[in-house]
This record gives structure tokens, C-alpha cells and sequence, in this order.
């Protein structure tokens, strides 16, 4: 079973930060991870970012796929069971037949997708729905809390109480879409924690790039500034060889996943050439 390189694709959304805007235009009905791996795939084949759908669905929809085309891969959740040492027999050499066999959830990449030009056919209408984001009612869904802003320190650009899921923004902050992503961040990641706050002077830890990289995400995903403070605090991290290691085996998915909880949490579909509300 292969299993997705998260880091891999996290690097590649340092680079491409047009593609992730593009992919959750069109893909916006799947995760944030799969509409990038994706959009990845496509741009790397020159296949332009367009619907893709299971090869059944596209025979639903009156369509084959051509011969010879290659399937793009997306993460797909799968439940294993968790071996024990009754699976080998128990002292007397019988296992308990009675007993419900532990499982757990994996998630490995499927090759069963393929996009609208790799297909022949019914024509296939595609409604172009351009995502949109509110803030009020991503807070809401996700239960943060934000109050005025009473930090000290009148250079930080807002902070975070991520065990009681509340934060404040800076009035005067530079970017304040990348703060409120940031502390949002915290809020879903780093829940033990009792304040955590952004200023001159951050704090050395993994926490900070988890918490930025999700803002990095959010920001590219919605063409909102920000994207080169992001990514150079970002890789201050990453060329930090005990901290890239750290990045790399635990919090390259774990970022994707927040970024996409906030997402979906704020999200409004508007066809095209509608205008929302902040």
C-alpha cells in the first residue's frame, strides 16, 4: 500500500501557490490535500486543472476514459486490522474466535480518478463555483472565540488561548488575515496550551511552524497576501535539520488536515462572478 508523502506535497504548495488557489476553485468538493495532489498531478502531465470523477462515475455520466490514460491518485482513508499476539494462536494454540478484532484507520493514495480530457463522450457541463470564505462563520463552526485585543506587548500581532479556543488579532496588524489563520492554528493543534502569542520575538518551537504553515495554506488557497513572510519564517524551520526532521514525520498531514478544517468551517460557494461578504 502506498502511503502519501505529506511533507513532499507541503513542499511543493511552497512553490506553487497558484496551483492551490486553482485547485480549490475546481476541486472544492474534495479536502484540501486531495485537491492539490490533484491539481499536482494534472499541471506535472500538462493537463489543464479541470472535474475529475472515478472511472464508474464518469460511465454513469456517459463518458469513457480513453485507452492507455494514466489514473491520478488521491488520499484515501482505509481501515486495517491492528495485529495482536492472539492473531498467532494463544498459549493452547487456539484464538478466541468471539473476539472483535481491533482496527485502525490508515490512509494510503488510490489510482481510480481521471480528468474530464483523459475521457470521450456525453458533453459534460461544468458550473464554475468559485469558493468563498467568512470568518464569522468558520469561528462559529469551529467554536473559537475572539475577543479584543489586551496583549502587553503592542508589537504582537495577535495571540492565541488555545485551551479555551479563543484569540485576538492586532488592530493594527500587518496582515491580519495570515495572524487570524495563524491563531487559528493554535487553536485546533496546539489545544493544551494556555496562551501563545506573535510578536518580534517568536517562540522557537515546532508549534510556530505548524501554526504558520496553516496560514501559508489558507492564504495561497484564497490569493491573499502574505505568502513571502509565510514562507520565509517557514523555512527558517525547515533548514533546521532536528526541526525539518520533526516537520517531516509528524506535522506536514497534520497542517493540511487544519488548514482544510478551517476552510470547509468558512466555506460559501458563489457562481462565478458573485461578490461576497468579508
Amino acid at each position: 500500500m502506498e502511503k502519501p508523502d505529506w511533507n513532499s506535497l507541503f513542499e511543493q504548495a511552497l512553490t506553487q501557490p497558484g496551483v492551490m488557489s486553482k485547485a480549490y476553485s475546481v476541486f472544492y468538493e474534495y479536502s484540501l490535500g486531495n485537491a492539490f495532489l490533484a491539481a499536482c498531478q494534472l499541471f506535472d502531465r500538462k493537463l489543464p486543472i479541470s472535474p475529475i470523477a472515478t472511472f464508474n462515475k464518469w460511465k454513469e455520466l456517459g463518458r469513457m476514459v480513453k485507452k492507455g490514460e494514466k489514473a491520478i491518485k488521491l488520499v484515501m482513508p482505509v481501515q486495517v486490522k491492528i495485529k495482536s499476539k492472539d492473531d498467532d494462536g494463544d498459549e493452547a494454540g487456539i484464538a478466541d474466535k468471539d473476539q472483535v478484532a481491533a482496527t485502525k484507520t490508515i490512509f494510503i493514495l488510490k489510482n481510480n480518478w481521471f480528468t474530464l480530457c483523459q475521457t470521450d463522450g456525453a458533453e459534460h457541463a461544468h458550473e464554475v463555483v468559485i469558493p468563498k470564505w467568512d470568518k464569522a462563520k468558520a469561528l462559529a463552526a469551529l467554536g473559537i472565540t475572539e475577543q479584543d485585543f489586551s496583549h502587553m506587548n503592542g508589537n504582537a500581532q495577535g495571540y492565541a488561548i488555545p485551551n479555551e479556543k479563543k484569540l485576538a488579532i492586532n488592530p493594527l496588524a500587518a496582515l491580519p488575515w495570515k495572524t487570524t489563520f495563524h491563531e487559528m492554528a493554535h487553536c485546533l493543534l496546539h489545544s493544551s496550551e494556555a496562551q501563545m502569542a506573535d510578536g518580534e520575538m517568536l517562540l522557537k518551537c515546532i508549534k510556530e511552524a505548524e501554526a504558520e504553515s496553516v496560514a501559508y495554506l489558507c492564504c495561497a488557497t484564497l490569493e491573499l497576501p502574505g505568502l513571502e513572510q509565510s514562507r520565509a519564517y517557514i523555512q527558517h524551520w525547515l533548514d533546521s535539520k532536528e526541526q525539518s526532521e520533526e516537520f517531516k514525520k509528524k506535522s506536514a498531514a497534520r497542517v493540511f488536515s487544519a488548514a482544510n478544517k478551517i476552510l470547509k468551517a468558512g466555506a460559501e460557494t458563489a457562481k462565478a462572478g458573485e461578490v461576497g461578504n468579508e
